[in-house]
C-alpha cells in the first residue's frame, strides 16, 4: 500500500512538472517579440507597431499613454490585426497608432502575462523650428551577423529619429532563420539608451525576394508581411513635416522600374514646394563597383533620373554594392557643382564588403571605398541646412547642402 501511494505521488509530481514546463513553454510561445516601427501615414502623427509571437494565443493587445507613470485612464487600448503566412512559423501582430501628437514622445506596453515588452517612441514634429532630425540611411546587411549587430550599435549610438533601410536585410528571401535572426537583433540593439524604439523605413532589395528581379509580390512574403508602410509597399512616399519628403522606389524586383516613373513625377510634382526632397531604392544607378552598363543602372539612368533632375531632389540613397560611396553633384550625365544631385551608397551594413572602382577613374565618382558603413543626414531646425555625414571606421569627413 505504501509503495502504491507513492507511486501515485510521484505520478502526480511528474504530472505537475510536466504541466510547469507545457505552462511555461506556452507563456514563452505568448512572448512578444521582434518589435519594429514604421508608418502608413503622417509620421508626426501615426505611428504603426509590429510584433510576432510563436503562438496563434499570444496577446495582440498594447495600450499606449503620454507617460510611463499615466493613471489608469489615460492609457489608450489597442487590439492589432493578427494574421500568418506560409512561410512562417509565428503569428504577426500590427496596429496602428493615430491621432498621435507632433514631436511627442508615448509610452507602448504589448501585453503579456510574465513580461511585456516596454518601450516608447517620438512622433515627428510637423513644423519647422522644434529640433533637428537625425535620418540614418544605408542597405546590405545580409549575412555577416556580427558585422550587422556591430553596426546595429553605433546606429543606435546616434539617436536618430528614424533609419532608411535600403534593401537587402537578409541574404536568402525565404529563410525564417534569417528573417528571425534580424528582427531580433532589430529588437534587442534599435532602441536608445532611454528605451526609445528607433523606426525603419524601408526599400525592397533582390535579396527580399525568392528570384531577385521582376517576381511577383507573392515571393517576398516576409517583406510584405513585416514591414507595414504604404500600400503598394515597394514604393511610396512619406512626408516628414512641412520641409521633408522621402520616395522609395523598386528596382525592378516587384514592380518594373518602367511602371513607377509616372507614378514618381507625379509625387514629386505633388511635393513641388516641399523644401528637401530625398529618394531611395536599391541598385545603384551610378555605381561604386558593379557595370556602370548593366541593364538596371542603364533602366534608372533613362527613366528616373530626368524625374529626379526636372523636380530638383536634393539627395538620393543607393545599395547594393557594398561599398562606401558618393557621386560627385550630378546632371545631364555629367558633373554640375552648381545644380547636380549627390547620390549617396552603396550598402554597407553587414553584408561582405567588396573592392571598388578607382574614384579617380571614373567621373562620376567622389569617392569610393571598400568599408562597413552607414550615412547620417542631419536636417538641421530651422530646415536650411542638410548636414551629411559618413559613419564608418575610421571617422569619415561629410559635405553640406544649404538652402
Amino acid at each position: 500500500m505504501k509503495r502504491m501511494i507513492l507511486g501515485i505521488l510521484l505520478s502526480i509530481v511528474v504530472i505537475i512538472s510536466g504541466f510547469e514546463l507545457w505552462a511555461q513553454d506556452s507563456m514563452d510561445a505568448m512572448q512578444p517579440r521582434q518589435v519594429v516601427l514604421t508608418w502608413q501615414n503622417d509620421p508626426s502623427t501615426t505611428m504603426t507597431i509590429t510584433w510576432r509571437t510563436d503562438s496563434q494565443m499570444g496577446s495582440n493587445i498594447l495600450r499606449y499613454a503620454e507617460s510611463p507613470d499615466a493613471k489608469p485612464r489615460k492609457w489608450k487600448y489597442v487590439q492589432a490585426t493578427t494574421f500568418t503566412f506560409d512561410e512562417t512559423s509565428g503569428w504577426i501582430h500590427t496596429a496602428e497608432l493615430t491621432g498621435l501628437k507632433p514631436d511627442r514622445s508615448y509610452y507602448v506596453v504589448i501585453n503579456h502575462p510574465q513580461s511585456p515588452d516596454k518601450f516608447h517612441f517620438t512622433t515627428i514634429p510637423d513644423t519647422r523650428g522644434k529640433r533637428d532630425l537625425v535620418i540614418l540611411a544605408g542597405g546590405d546587411s545580409r549575412s555577416r551577423r556580427e558585422v550587422r549587430r556591430e553596426m546595429n550599435e553605433l546606429a543606435a549610438r546616434q539617436n536618430p529619429d528614424f533609419v532608411i533601410f535600403d534593401g537587402d536585410f537578409i541574404a536568402t528571401a525565404l529563410s525564417e532563420q534569417q528573417w528571425d535572426e534580424w528582427f531580433d537583433d532589430w529588437h534587442e540593439q534599435m532602441i536608445t539608451a532611454d528605451g526609445r524604439r528607433i523606426p525603419v523605413v524601408p526599400a525592397i532589395g533582390n535579396h527580399e525576394i525568392d528570384g531577385g528581379y521582376n517576381q511577383t509580390r507573392d515571393k517576398a512574403p516576409f517583406y510584405f508581411n513585416r514591414f507595414i508602410v504604404p500600400e503598394p509597399r515597394n514604393y511610396y512616399a512619406l512626408n516628414f513635416g512641412q520641409d521633408l519628403v522621402l520616395v522609395t522606389l523598386d528596382t525592378d524586383h516587384a514592380t518594373s522600374v518602367s511602371e513607377q516613373t509616372g507614378w514618381l513625377d507625379q509625387q514629386l510634382e505633388t511635393n513641388r514646394n516641399v523644401r528637401w526632397k530625398l529618394v531611395q531604392y536599391h541598385v545603384a544607378a551610378w555605381p561604386s563597383v558593379r557595370d556602370f552598363d548593366g541593364e538596371i543602372p542603364v533602366k534608372i539612368r533613362n527613366e528616373w533620373i530626368p524625374v529626379l533632375e526636372k523636380h530638383n531632389v536634393d539627395l538620393v540613397i543607393e545599395a547594393h554594392d557594398h561599398a562606401y560611396k558618393k557621386t560627385v553633384p550630378i546632371r545631364n550625365n555629367r558633373q554640375d557643382d552648381e545644380n547636380g544631385i549627390v547620390y549617396l551608397g552603396d550598402g554597407g551594413w553587414g553584408a561582405p564588403v567588396r573592392e571598388t572602382k578607382n574614384a579617380d577613374d571614373y567621373w562620376w565618382l567622389a569617392e569610393a571605398v571598400t568599408i562597413d558603413h552607414f550615412w547620417k543626414i542631419t536636417l538641421t531646425k530651422d530646415a536650411r541646412t542638410l548636414i551629411v555625414e559618413p559613419v564608418f571606421r575610421p571617422a569619415g569627413t561629410g559635405f553640406t547642402l544649404s538652402k
